[in-house]
């Protein structure tokens, strides 16, 4: 009987452990204006080499909601190391929500300037009012909308997110 009794409290609190870690899936489009502001600094060693930052104001035109809550605008503030045909993007981003609150992210990944499409992985390193404590990332995919220098762009993004414990 004792080793029965045991084994329902491991059990329950197994499963009580895993709904607590229950993983949320993200998705969304985002629609990114062309980067402003926006600085190209060319390194004179080698031809075609750069670093550029620029700053791009992004609209969430279909987004999963997170704890309830619905996108309204994302600013993402990038650096790019530019050689030649490929780049390397390293990016902070904030999400705005319809409440205030706000997501921080972090993302990185490499950009094939040719084929004018970027991917990688972000992850969220913040948050504010119901959004504080989650952990979570993912995975995005973009595409410029043009040739042009620090033309706009459009992005698939999808993930997984955490709540953060309820409090005791």
């Amino acid at each position: 009987m004792r080793m029965k009794r045991r084994f329902l409290v491991v059990a329950c609190a197994l499963v009580l452990t895993s709904s607590a870690l229950a993983q949320n899936k993200i998705s969304g489009s985002l629609d990114c204006d062309k980067g402003d502001p926006r600085y190209v600094v060319p390194v004179p060693d080698r031809e075609g080499f750069a670093f550029v930052m620029d700053q791009n104001k992004c609209t969430w035109p279909k987004h999963t909601p997170v704890e309830g809550l619905q996108a309204k605008e994302f600013i993402n503030t990038r650096s790019i190391e530019v050689t030649g045909a490929s780049a390397r993007t390293t990016a902070a981003g904030v999400t705005r929500y319809d409440n205030g609150d706000k997501l921080y992210t972090r993302s990185t990944g490499p950009t094939d300037v040719k084929a004018l499409t970027s991917s990688g992985k972000w992850t969220i390193v913040g948050g504010t009012g119901k959004l504080r404590g989650l952990k979570g990332g993912g995975t995005y995919t973009c595409k410029m909308k043009s040739a042009e220098p620090g033309a706009g762009y459009t992005c698939e993004v999808q993930g997984e997110y955490t709540p953060p414990a309820a409090k005791k």
